[in-house]
């Protein structure tokens, strides 16, 4: 829910800016060689970078994803962090937002922006220490939680502890990082944000990371999708059916690792989604899905990197798994 980049949009549609005038998105995209990919300044675990240089993190693979299907390289990523100046609609020099915001009716509706493919099913939830054994936010009833009031956290708590007549108790902060730091100093039994934020907050702030654990119970839902201008069909398809592809590859059982042998494959599915595009399909290379997983992995690959069991946050998947684990992520076949 990223309050500032929602308050920086929130600028740029006051402006009356619209990136509708724009030409062909592709087109330029290939002229100049690179994705531009607007992410968070330096949030841990999605897009951490020293001074500008060695980006990494779940976003930034998915902006080389992106790269990887234009334009062959995954090197041919840019990053430009958000949080700095409102400036997506504002210039022309972000092709596409990855993070940042929930996506909403009301956030596409009131601008001329397009939202992709959910990439991260997100939802309030709590962090606790391992060592209180709590294990469901009923649990939490008449306990402290710490909570910032720069975005809806509040609100939603208190909505949720009266309606299954909970007693709520909290310890507010102007900020989320203010929060984060009290609740480690152990001035509360649980913190309350969005589970991609306490995620950060494990990875950056907790100083023994294993002692932390994130509920899997959320208490909301803050589908978090890439944003673009809608001035490119041809350039909205190729980021949307290159998050396909990551979630494809994963339930084929195609990884980093196997791809060059599971490009041999003889099986229709696996054949199908190394197939080359269409003929008269300009928005990917002749070896799109190829060159995509060779770069970063699958979906769950990127993931479990940055997020999941080899990260310190070690977030449980939860919605995130694939539909056939349960999860809600699910692709059109490549095919």
């Amino acid at each position: 829910m990223r309050a500032t980049l929602t308050a920086a949009l929130a600028l740029c549609f006051s402006l009356g800016v619209s990136g509708a005038d724009a030409g062909p998105r592709l087109d330029a995209i290939k002229s100049k060689g690179v994705v531009t990919c607007g992410l968070g300044d330096n949030v841990a675990g999605f897009s951490r970078h020293e001074s500008g240089k060695n980006w990494s993190g779940f976003d930034v693979d998915l902006c080389r994803a992106i790269a990887a299907a234009i334009l062959g390289d995954p090197a041919k990523a840019a990053f430009k962090p958000l949080d700095v100046l409102p400036r997506f609609l504002q210039s022309n020099d972000i092709d596409v937002v990855l993070r940042g915001l929930t996506w909403t009716f009301g956030r596409e509706a009131r601008s001329d922006v397009r939202f992709g493919p959910i990439v991260f099913y997100d939802g309030q939830t709590f962090l606790v220490p391992k060592s209180s054994n709590i294990q469901t936010a009923e649990q939490l009833s008449g306990k402290l939680i710490c909570v910032s009031t720069d975005v809806e956290f509040m609100t939603q708590l208190q909505a949720y502890f009266r309606a299954r007549n909970l007693t709520l108790r909290t310890l507010a902060t102007a900020l989320r990082p203010e929060a984060e730091d009290a609740f480690f100093a152990g001035r509360c039994d649980a913190m309350a944000a969005d589970a991609s934020e306490l995620a950060e907050a494990i990875i950056a702030k907790a100083p023994q990371a294993d002692d932390f654990a994130i509920l899997p119970q959320q208490i909301t839902k803050e589908p978090l999708a890439p944003f673009m201008r809608n001035d490119d069909a041809q350039f909205f398809d190729a980021v949307r059916w290159t998050i396909f592809a990551l979630i494809n590859a994963e339930e084929l059982g195609i990884t980093q690792a196997n791809v060059d042998r599971m490009r041999m494959s003889d099986n229709l599915e696996i054949r199908r989604f190394f197939a080359a595009p269409p003929a008269g399909v300009t928005s990917f290379g002749r070896t799109w899905t190829y060159d995509i997983v060779k770069s970063v992995g699958n979906y769950g690959e990127i993931y479990d990197r940055h997020l999941g069991s080899q990260s310190r946050a070690k977030l449980a998947r939860g919605l995130n798994r694939l539909w056939t684990q349960g999860g809600l992520m699910y692709a059109p076949p490549n095919r």
